[in-house]
């Protein structure tokens, strides 16, 4: 088998059913490739497994995966693939006739270990305007990615978005899998990671290649829940999380420089929040920031008091 589509999804099954449907009816031989869903909630949720049928074509397969965390759920479909490139994607996206086979067509090459799309958005509620202040449609903060029209060969620290993403199994295991990333629950929000970003590092470090192929794009469902500031917040504080994983994972701080760099991002949220206060700049975009130091503060005084949550960090491999 050629390829297996993974889809982690958590206490998601409103969407599921639409992406599950539009890849099935994928413009690509039935018998190369399977859908697996890994339900990743702590009790397995019946609806997602009538979703499924192990007997099509293609086969679509049910997972249960309770160990919270979406590099978990990636792991687990990983794990029970039979296809030798793994093409993950979230539950709310919606997939053209044609994706699956340009996702494929970079993988000739076999230096290529990893391969993402262009990411349209499909608006269920008008963009505010203030959506502007983030890259016209919100970029990064709702997982929309488009570098243009002509296929690229990336260079860090450019990187694909793990919606619409394919990695090579073998290199996959190579480099020790994905690093943790989303996490369901919220009481267990520190021990997320800098999830496909660390991995697309990995594969750089090993000399691996990371295409951008845009024929291989598909639409991400941007709800009304997620065009309103408190989203743009949190969306940023987890981020200030991630890059906080990465800064100690690069520099190896001790437990002393950890407490000084989390006074400095502590300063910066604070120097934010103000401007908001003062009305200088853009409201959304500067409380925005504020929530982004927060949480990148929160996360190095954390490690520095934790010695778990640093040895969680500074994993070599989670698979």
């Amino acid at each position: 088998m050629k390829a297996s589509v993974i889809i982690p999804t958590y206490k998601r099954a409103q969407y599921l059913q639409d992406a599950v449907a539009s890849i099935v009816a994928q413009d690509f031989p039935k018998n190369e490739y399977e859908i697996l869903i890994v339900d990743n909630a702590p009790q397995p949720i019946p609806e997602l497994a009538a979703l499924c049928d192990p007997a099509g074509l293609p086969p679509v397969r049910y997972l249960h995966e309770p160990h919270n965390g979406l590099h978990n759920a990636r792991h687990a479909g990983a794990r029970e693939a039979q296809g030798e490139i793994l093409v993950y994607v979230d539950d709310d996206v919606i997939a053209p006739p044609g994706w699956l086979g340009a996702m494929l067509e970079p993988y000739a090459d076999l230096q290529v270990a990893c391969v993402g799309g262009k990411t349209i958005p499909k608006f269920e509620d008008e963009p505010p305007a203030w959506l502007s202040q983030f890259g016209g449609n919100g970029g990064a903060y709702l997982s929309l990615l488009d570098l243009g029209e002509e296929t690229l060969e990336l260079t860090w620290p450019r990187t694909v978005y793990g919606c619409n993403m394919s990695v090579r199994r073998s290199a996959l295991y190579q480099v020790g899998g994905f690093n943790p990333d989303g996490i369901g629950d919220r009481r267990l929000i520190w021990l997320r990671g800098d999830g496909e970003t660390g991995l697309q590092k990995k594969f750089y470090d090993a000399g691996y290649k990371v295409i951008y192929e845009p024929e291989a794009w598909l639409y991400h469902r941007v709800p009304a829940s997620r065009l309103r500031p408190e989203y743009f917040y949190w969306r940023a504080f987890i981020q200030g999380i991630s890059d906080s994983y990465s800064h100690i994972r690069t520099n190896r701080f001790c437990v002393v420089k950890l407490l000084g760099y989390a006074g400095y991002c502590g300063l910066r949220a604070m120097l934010s929040y103000l401007t908001v206060l003062c009305g200088l700049g853009h409201r959304v975009w500067r409380r925005t920031s504020a929530w982004y130091w927060y949480g990148r503060a929160q996360h190095q005084l954390r490690l520095a008091l934790s010695p778990s949550l640093r040895t969680h960090t500074l994993r070599e491999r989670y698979l």
